[in-house]
């Protein structure tokens, strides 16, 4: 069991999708479960379907329990070498994200950062990571730096 300290921002590098759909893309890959604790959506539940409603909306993901540690069970599949100290938060976006999508986002990274007491400097982009960095990830395809401001806020 670790202490929590992180929390990972990533983009699911697809237009469309929802938490079912990427915990049954996971399940495919041989994964216990999807990867990410929650997942911002779009709208764009399928290809072809659109709820603008569900636009920004935040969808549970791999169980997380409330406490300030990573047991077994609440590990994550996101971010190498942070999978057991941190939270993963993947937004639905191949390059560019929703405003509302980003607008959900700052509030649940503000409550999480609160809750959990992890600092700014440890809210992070897939790419800012060692492993996505080595990797030449582009995920979350936002600017983190503006981001990190926009939960200053």
């Amino acid at each position: 069991m670790s202490k929590l300290t992180h929390i990972i921002i990533h983009c699911s590098d697809s237009s469309w999708g929802t938490a079912r759909e990427i915990r049954k893309w996971h399940l495919r890959r041989g994964w216990k479960d999807i990867g990410y604790h929650f997942v911002v959506l779009n709208g764009l539940v399928l290809p072809n379907f659109r709820i603008e409603a569900l636009n920004g909306s935040i969808e549970c993901g791999r169980e997380i329990d409330g406490d300030s540690f990573i047991s077994d069970n609440e590990i994550g599949a996101h971010a190498l070498g942070y999978n057991d100290k941190s939270i993963g938060i993947c937004g639905i976006a191949k390059t560019e994200w929703r405003e509302k999508q980003l607008e959900s986002l700052a509030t649940l990274v503000r409550e999480l950062m609160s809750y959990f007491n992890i600092p700014l400097e440890n809210v992070l982009g897939h790419c800012e990571t060692e492993s996505g960095k080595k990797e030449g990830k582009t995920c979350p395809n936002m600017d983190m730096n503006s981001f990190r401001e926009r939960l200053k806020l």
